[in-house]
């Protein structure tokens, strides 16, 4: 039993012996929906028009993703969320949306972007924004992770590292036609240093995830603003 825990103790610590880095463009490519298959199906895109009013309602969707990538799937949370608020307020203020309010999984009956736009459709939004997410995970040992050799040391020697990258987006969507007005993107980072047997990937996912939330929010005010202007053009 000893040579078998000291076994599993070495090929977990061998395993994040050095870092792997972030592959971003998998991540973007788990992330996307690719609906787009035919021909048929480009020329319908293309045929249709924005009809948004000049005061809009807007509906927010949180989209649990369950793609797996190294570590695998987003819980979106009241806290991660908060960070949207100040958005919402400076929308309303300059007055480009009458209302904003957040779409629940409890009134959706699928999880595909026409099972969103039926559930906004019954709140009165014009348009609906669904944001998504997805996370990776590199875990490595640092200098100190040398002194591993010994059996104890892990519990308490901080030589063990866990960086995390998110990655968040939201899109923009026409209730009515499925128009895509725009599409934002946006990175987070966090790290952790801890002693092996206390580095938790959740954790540093969601530093990563709200660092990558608050970024993402003044882009998205920047790119309605824009939206709106040229819409008076």
């Amino acid at each position: 039993m000893k040579y078998i825990l000291l076994s599993l103790l070495s090929l977990f610590l061998f395993s994040c012996a050095s870092s792997q880095g972030f592959n971003r463009d998998k991540m973007r490519s788990d992330l996307s929906e690719n609906a787009v298959k035919t021909e048929a199906d480009i020329e319908e895109i293309l045929n249709l028009k924005a009809q948004l009013p000049k005061k809009f309602k807007l509906a927010v969707y949180f989209k649990n993703h369950t793609a797996y990538y190294h570590y695998g799937y987003t819980r979106w949370t009241a806290n991660n969320k908060e960070h949207l608020k100040e958005l919402r307020n400076d929308l309303i203020k300059k007055g480009i949306v009458s209302d904003v309010v957040i779409i629940n999984d409890s009134i959706l009956k699928g999880s595909k972007l026409k099972d969103i736009r039926i559930a906004a459709a019954r709140a009165g939004a014009d348009a609906v924004m669904v944001i998504d997410g997805i996370s990776s995970v590199d875990k490595y040992n640092n200098p100190l992770g040398a002194t591993y050799c010994l059996i104890v040391t892990p519990f308490f020697i901080p030589g063990t590292e866990a960086d995390a990258l998110f990655v968040s987006r939201a899109n923009l969507w026409d209730v009515r036609n499925e128009y895509l007005y725009l599409s934002v993107e946006s990175e987070g980072l966090a790290n952790e240093t801890r002693p092996a047997f206390f580095i938790e990937n959740e954790r540093v996912i969601e530093k990563a995830k709200n660092e990558s939330l608050k970024n993402l929010a003044p882009d998205i005010l920047e790119r309605i603003i824009q939206m709106e202007l040229n819409s008076r053009n």
